[in-house]
């Protein structure tokens, strides 16, 4: 029977690349695999994507080697260790069809291919777009009902249920339930940066306004993370430019 759920958990789930690089990345216990909720709630460990090689690149001893892919969506890496045979008919330019696991390194998820089949009719990634579409389309329905169970009740277990008897599976509605409270988890941490960039601000005002240099060195923060958050406190009215280069709350 464990073998059985492994098995199904680790379908290779085809997918674009932002849907991967926009997901939140976990790390299974045991003898689980590591999986990405992507921000819709799906659930992936193993990956197939059709792409573009964009860029390539392999080590003088040939130990190891990877490649850029874009799908028109997002980038994203597959890097391969050890043995880099599976890169040597390709070229910057082809079409590829990759299957493989998720896997995080720093703050980058990378494909650990395990196939990588070169596409000779690109005919095949306006198809695969299409399926895409479809695919999300179909996902959204689930999702639906999935909030509708969720109006009904917040028990997880009778949501199963209800989802079982319209022939949706208890991984699917789980893998949504936990992206909706990774949401929940996101929006509270970036309600924290808010405050934290806002108190900041107060800390610097010499009356005039504070200099965004500042703001930005004193928070400790990615500097593009500084600058969504501040325009978003001055879109929201919370904050305004009392003059170029300085900030200041209302």
């Amino acid at each position: 029977m464990i073998t059985l759920v492994e098995r199904k958990r680790l379908t290779a789930i085809k997918t674009d690349i932002k849907s991967v690089v926009d997901g939140k990345y976990f790390k299974a216990e045991g003898f689980e695999s590591n999986y990405v909720i992507t921000p819709v709630g799906v659930r992936i460990s193993r990956v197939r994507i059709m792409a573009t090689i964009m860029n390539k690149f392999v080590t003088e001893d040939g130990k190891y080697g990877f490649i850029v892919l874009d799908d028109g969506t997002e980038t994203i890496r597959a890097k391969i260790f050890k043995s880099v045979k599976m890169l040597e008919n390709l070229s910057i330019g082809d079409i590829v069809d990759v299957i493989g696991k998720i896997r995080e390194y720093g703050d980058e998820l990378y494909i650990a291919p395990e196939i990588i089949r070169k596409i000779e009719d690109p005919n095949f990634l306006i198809l695969r777009k299409a399926e895409l579409l479809d695919q999300r389309k179909k996902f959204e329905e689930i999702r639906k009902k999935i909030k509708e169970f969720q109006k009904k009740t917040s028990d997880l277990e009778e949501i199963k249920k209800l989802a079982q008897a319209e022939g949706i599976s208890e991984e699917v509605v789980e893998s949504i339930v936990e992206s909706e409270e990774v949401d929940e988890e996101e929006i509270e941490d970036r309600k924290s940066m808010k405050d934290k960039v806002l108190e900041i601000i107060d800390m610097l005002d010499d009356g005039t306004g504070a200099e965004y240099s500042q703001v930005i060195s004193e928070s400790g923060l990615d500097e593009n993370e500084v600058e969504e958050i501040i325009n978003e406190l001055l879109n929201d009215g919370i904050c305004y430019e009392p003059r170029p280069g300085k900030i200041k709350r209302l």
